[in-house]
């Protein structure tokens, strides 16, 4: 009898403990857990909403972790735990900038009570801020505003010329002159302008002419130049010029002889290399056509260097060699590094040749790092 009433004893207490136990949690119960803002104009800054729970638990509460789906969200939260009866907050700020339309974001909140994870969403439409100067003309060099101070020509023929454009805006309230006869321009450029003088609130517009011939060079290009202004803020405004020079084929006729390129190999992979060293490795190139192939231009990447070619003129059957090295220097891990040929091979006038390596470095230098 005395047993079975201290087994019974026993169970009853347990089930004490078990059933207080599950009870003795903090109980998190938000006030509600979406908002809509509606619409909301861009260029009035972030839209905030905050969101306001209770602990109804017997425990006090705490939240973990609140993350926000995307960037153009930032959360913020009651950082220490939460008694019972108190309330908290989360707060949802999302940045309407350069986001117009209809947006739909969540925030995930994870607390060490129950429930273990709440979503939070908030939505709305971002009506789109009126566009501006800033908008048009995006570059700002002093009181003058650029639709772009790069100036890209794209692909321009060996032999031939091409022109681009671009706007300025002066945003000042001064005319603004332009002086391009103290401007020194590359001497394959030359730049005509609509107006000399740039009125407040006006534009004019730059043209430029690259001469391909007179650069005389191959492949990628890049120059700038100062434009001289007498604006009060920064007189000299940098322009970029830039072109990729590709030979002309289009004169080639369909029964001429033409040059085949051929290399022995288009990567090559050093492997484990020290710091501070150099290796190198040899490319070999090969004419297989019918025509003498022309090595137009070898450009290595940065951190390696390429010899010039022995021969620059390949007639049928003939071969030369690159030899490229690599300067580990203080690189580290995996590297990746290119070398261009340009030739006159109209099937195939640019071949990037590729060479890899794991760079180490020195146990001495990684022990003195830790």
């Amino acid at each position: 009898m005395v047993r079975a009433l201290t087994f019974l004893s026993l169970v009853t207490l347990t089930f004490f403990f078990f059933t207080a136990s599950a009870q003795d949690t903090g109980k998190l119960k938000f006030d509600k857990t979406a908002h809509s803002f509606g619409d909301i104009k861009e260029e009035a800054g972030p839209a905030t909403i905050s969101f306001t729970f209770k602990n109804e638990g017997d425990t006090p509460i705490k939240l973990t972790s609140v993350r926000a789906s995307c960037g153009c969200t930032t959360p913020e939260w009651t950082q220490e735990p939460v008694a019972p009866g108190e309330e908290g907050v989360v707060t949802a700020a999302y940045n309407p900038r350069n986001r117009p339309g209809k947006f739909n974001k969540s925030v995930t909140v994870k607390t060490d009570g129950e429930p273990e994870l709440i979503v939070l969403r908030i939505s709305g439409n971002v009506i789109p801020r009126p566009k501006g100067p800033q908008d048009h003309y995006p570059m700002e060099i002093g009181n003058l505003r650029f639709k772009s101070t790069h100036v890209y020509f794209g692909d321009v023929m060996h032999d031939g010329a091409d022109t681009a454009s671009t706007l300025v805006y002066n945003q000042g309230t001064e005319p603004i002159n332009l002086n391009p006869e103290s401007t020194i321009l590359p001497a394959h450029v030359t730049m005509k302008a609509s107006a000399s003088i740039v009125q407040p609130k006006d534009t004019i517009r730059l043209y430029f002419t690259y001469d391909a011939v007179k650069k005389n060079n191959w492949g990628y290009n890049f120059d700038y130049f100062k434009l001289k202004t007498d604006d009060t803020e920064q007189p000299e405004k940098r322009i970029n010029i830039s072109a990729t020079i590709k030979e002309n084929f289009g004169k080639l006729s369909a029964e001429a002889a033409r040059p085949k390129v051929r290399f022995d190999k288009v990567s090559h992979d050093f492997g484990k290399v020290q710091q501070k060293s150099k290796v190198s490795t040899t490319f070999t190139i090969t004419n297989e056509g019918e025509a003498p192939l022309l090595i137009r231009k070898t450009k290595a990447s940065c951190g390696c260097t390429a010899t010039k070619p022995a021969k620059t003129e390949l007639g049928p059957g003939e071969s030369t060699t690159i030899d490229v090295t690599f300067s580990t220097g203080s690189y580290k891990g995996k590297q990746k590094k290119s070398l261009t040929v340009i030739v006159n091979d109209p099937e195939t006038p640019m071949t990037r040749l590729w060479i890899e390596s794991d760079v180490q470095v020195p146990e001495n230098t990684q022990t003195q790092g830790n």
